[in-house]
Formats: structure tokens, sequence, C-alpha cells
């Protein structure tokens, strides 16, 4: 550790537990911190360089992140695969909209609005996950992978398997997707924040206006379709955002995608938010939402169907 932080002393590390990387925060002897985060899933695309490139990526657009100061996918520094990177601290989204008021709220939705408007201005050769190299992407269509690895299989088949629903939704859902699998191929590939759920994205208020003062989940950054991000804003996982949220967002982001779009992604994401795909904080109303999320997909693919 001495040696990524040059002159600087570790006073203590604090363990901040663990959401797809273990997290510490290390108090340095002239009253800063880092954030040490470590590979905690082995088995997974180690994504400990792509974070910092995502990084890079983002501040050459004019982003704000917090800086990474060292990234190592060797091992051979400290047993494991990691990144270190300026200690920010910020509210969580999800706590944070539990704590104020509808105004603040406003305000909140219409800076993530700004916010994402800017990540998806950049621009991408082709859509597809990518490592260090921002232009070589892997040849695999992410709308044609999920429609396999998650509606055809993965979640919706463990939906349907567990009961949770129907086989005609299930049918419905496989049905419509590929039916509309060249529509959605049709988009300009932008960075795409796939994880953009209320628990990996951070505010904090500078001179009386809110800010993203970070993202996590990092690594599942990618080139895609905006809509999904989008999708995810309008529909959160685990959490509900009334149209008068939405219309604020879109008062900082600009025109939406057609409804159509929008409402197939969500199919995707409500059917992966439901069966714990997403890895979400527990909560007590956590199976009430799941279920709640999972009778959304008739109503989403009945509005795909109207057109």
């Amino acid at each position: 550790m001495a040696a990524q932080l040059p002159g600087r002393r570790v006073l203590g590390i604090e363990d901040r537990g663990e959401w797809v990387r273990r997290t510490y925060r290390i108090a340095l002897d002239d009253g800063g911190a880092v954030a040490l985060k470590v590979r905690a899933h082995p088995e997974w695309l180690d994504s400990t360089l792509h974070e910092r490139r995502v990084v890079e990526t983002m501040a050459e657009h004019g982003l704000r992140m917090p800086r990474v100061l060292a990234a190592d996918a060797s091992g051979s520094v400290i047993p494991a695969r990691y990144v270190i990177q300026e200690w920010v601290g910020g509210q969580r989204l999800d706590g944070l909209l539990a704590r104020i008021g509808e105004d603040e709220a406003l305000a909140v939705y219409r800076a993530l609005g700004a916010f994402y408007r800017r990540i998806h201005a950049i621009r991408g050769p082709r859509s597809g996950v990518w490592f260090e190299d921002p232009e070589v992407t892997l040849p695999v269509s992410p709308n044609d992978y999920m429609y396999r690895a998650e509606i055809v299989e993965g979640c919706g088949k463990r939906a349907l398997d567990e009961g949770r629903i129907t086989r005609r939704t299930y049918e419905r859902a496989v049905a419509v997707w590929r039916e509309h699998l060249d529509y959605l191929q049709d988009h300009t590939p932008t960075l795409v924040h796939y994880s953009a759920f209320p628990w990996t994205i951070y505010l904090e208020c500078e001179d009386g206006a809110w800010r993203i003062a970070k993202l996590t989940g990092l690594g599942d950054v990618l080139w895609w379709d905006p809509a999904v991000d989008l999708a995810m804003l309008r529909y959160p996982p685990f959490m509900e955002a009334p149209p008068t949220r939405w219309q604020a967002f879109l008062e900082g982001y600009g025109p939406a995608p057609e409804p159509r779009r929008l409402h197939l992604y969500a199919v995707l994401e409500r059917l992966c938010a439901a069966m714990g795909a997403y890895m979400a904080p527990e909560r007590p109303s956590n199976q009430a939402w799941a279920a709640r999320a999972l009778q959304d997909v008739d109503r989403f693919l009945d509005v795909v169907e109207r057109g």
C-alpha cells in the first residue's frame, strides 16, 4: 500500500461492505482518505482495469468522478485485484430520496437528468462490452446477449420455473423481444451505466445545487443504447419514480426515446431486478416490490404491443 500512496501514511482502515467489490475506506495522515476496492467475485469477468479506463473516459469529457490513483489486476502487489480511488462520500440516491421533501426530490431528478445527458453524449464506435480500449468491443450484441441470457434463459426462465410468472407472460416476453430485436438494434451507441441503480448513484449538494458525486458499478459501463439507462431511471428497481419526478428528470436530460423502447428494456430490467440479478440491498419491502415488478411485465408488454 505504501508504494501506491507515496509520502502518505495509513492511519486506519474501515470496512465499508461489499457490493460487487469489497470497499475499504483508508484514512491517511494528511487528513485525506482513499477507497480501496477489492475484487470480491473471482468467478466473474474482471473489470479492474476497465473501471480505471471508464473514469478516464468520463474525465476526458468533463465528467467529474473520483480519480483513480492505482489499479492492479496482476495480484502481485497484494493477493487480490484492486482499484484505489480518491475517497468521495455523498448521499446514496435511495436513502437521500427517503429523507428529503418533494421540491428537493425534483431538484435531484433534474440533476440526474443533466448528468446522464452528458454520459449519453459520449458516443461509441458500436454497441458492446469493452475493456481497456474503448475502441475495441467484444463481437456480441448486448441486445442479442441479454435477450438470450436473461429473457429466454436466466431470470425469465427462472421466474417461470419458480411459478412467479405465468407461461403466457414468459412466452409473451420472449416473443415480443424477439420481434423487436431489429428495432432495438437500431440505436446510436453511447456510454451506458447499466448499473444505474438507486444504490449506485451518490449525490452531494454544492452551493444549494445537487450534483452527482460518484457512481459505483463502473464495471458495467459499456457502449449501448442510452434507453437502457433511461428505462432503469424511469422504473428504478426497488423504488418508485412518480411521473412528476420523471418530468423533472427530462427537464435536465432532454427528449426521451419513444415509450415502446423504454418499455421493452423495462421488461428485461423488471425480470432481472425481481429475480435478484441486481444484488439489491436487503429490505423488508423487497419481496412485495418484486411481486409488483413481475406483475408490471404484462403491463409493459401491453404498451409495446399497442405500439
